[in-house]
């Protein structure tokens, strides 16, 4: 059965990317996994939608995009919550809901410089290269979002839920405190500079994409023993990289496979996505812990995602939370009488 578009890019800003749980396997042989930079907001949306666990989503920079619906289409947004409208009208955000065709679809910018992902009923498609569909830009694989492409469902036969819904999850507030463990250089480090680093506040910067992000403090440079190379080896997610002018950089999902810059320390998988949902300018601090802890909190994640299913609840639109203008948009009452037929009035 041959898939119907369903929705049309209209515009877009740079850096965005179709993700999924990414290619596990393949770094020993120079490409890392990428996928998707908050995997519990992948999760969410596939939930929302009952979508495959495999299913792709529009991962969306922070600048703003519009999308028209070429037919119906059920659509959920996820990730931190930004402006998002349907012909104007402001819709939910972190629900699943249908869009009539030809509606046009806007998600507003993120002053804070964070991804949304943006899910389809069906999956979104694209090329699958080594077992995925995620968009690796620096390797040159998978499909590369652009203005007039129009994506289509992976699963035609996809049947839509019999409501709209969404998670009965709190907003989540953005982390003050990250979880490390120590890096694959971190005893190559004087022990003043290490606990100097988990001392510092620090705050997050604009320079930051899918393979990295840098964050400053008002200490350092940090220098390695070493000096500030060391023989390249292999590059896990989360490690922080002192770079040649002795400030850290944290590695991401299109993270290079190997380096050379020694890395201090490395944010516990658990605490990936918490990083990347910061916005610019946000404060924190890091706390080191055991594998033991890091290996829970893992184990933890796990499971907050297998119990998501059980957060979906009806979505019901709360009329006291709407604008007038919203509220003119919407047909508030079911009929009307002329008055001068009510029982009451005989006699």
């Amino acid at each position: 059965m041959t898939a119907t578009p369903r929705l049309e890019i209209v515009a877009l800003a740079p850096g965005a990317t179709l993700q999924d749980r990414g290619r596990p396997g393949w770094q020993r042989y120079g490409l890392t996994e990428g996928g998707a930079l908050d995997r519990p907001a992948l999760a969410e949306g596939t939930v929302l939608l009952s979508n495959p666990p495999e299913a792709a989503a529009l991962e969306l920079s922070a600048g703003e995009a519009r999308l028209r619906a070429l037919a119906e289409v059920w659509i959920a947004l996820t990730g931190p919550a930004r402006p998002l409208e349907v012909n104007g009208a402001p819709r939910p955000w972190r629900a699943a809901f249908p869009v009539p065709a030809g509606a046009e679809v806007r998600i507003g910018a993120d002053p804070g410089g964070r991804w949304c992902w943006l899910h389809m009923g069906g999956g979104i498609d694209g090329p699958v290269v080594l077992g995925a569909r995620s968009t690796h830009l620096r390797a040159g694989i998978g499909l590369v979002p652009r203005p007039g492409l129009k994506l289509c469902p992976v699963m035609p036969d996809w049947k839509a839920p019999a409501a709209p819904r969404r998670l009965d999850l709190p907003e989540p507030a953005p982390a003050g405190v990250i979880r490390l463990l120590p890096g694959a250089q971190s005893h190559l480090f004087p022990a003043g500079s290490r606990t100097a680093f988990l001392d510092e506040t620090w705050r997050v910067t604009a320079a930051r994409d899918r393979q990295g992000m840098r964050i400053e403090g008002e200490g350092g440079p940090f220098l390695h023993e070493a000096g500030l190379t060391t023989l390249s080896d292999v590059i896990l997610p989360g490690d922080i990289q002192i770079t040649g002018d002795g400030r850290p950089a944290i590695l991401l999902a299109d993270r290079q496979p190997t380096g050379g810059y020694p890395r201090i320390f490395t944010v516990i998988a658990a605490d990936l996505h918490r990083l990347t949902r910061m916005p610019t300018g946000h404060a924190f601090r890091f706390r080191l812990v055991t594998r033991a802890e890091a290996a829970a909190a893992r184990l933890a994640l796990e499971r907050e995602i297998a119990e998501l299913p059980a957060r979906l609840a009806p979505l019901v639109r709360d009329p006291a939370a709407l604008s007038p203008q919203a509220l003119l948009r919407h047909n508030l009452i079911s009929g009307a009488v002329a008055g001068d037929d009510l029982p009451w009035q005989e006699g």
